[in-house]
């Protein structure tokens, strides 16, 4: 497993946690497929510029924010 892409998962999840949201109420409110969603958050997921784009407009937040000090 990538480090990046887990270290974004476990922020994507906090954020998501914070907003209220489960898993498969954000995955809905996305677009997105719960069992993606359980990807990305456990870091096994690669994103594309535009599912980034999509999960960090539904944590209320840029993608650049989202990405900041990752790495």
């Amino acid at each position: 497993m990538d480090e990046f892409q887990r270290q974004l998962g476990l922020r994507i999840r906090r954020l998501r946690e914070k907003r209220g949201y489960t898993q498969e109420s954000f995955a809905d409110a996305c677009g997105l497929h719960r069992n993606f969603m359980g990807s990305v958050e456990r870091g096994r997921q690669n994103l594309t510029l535009k599912s980034l784009s999509i999960i960090a407009k539904g944590l209320g937040t840029s993608m650049s924010k989202l990405l900041s000090g990752l790495g």
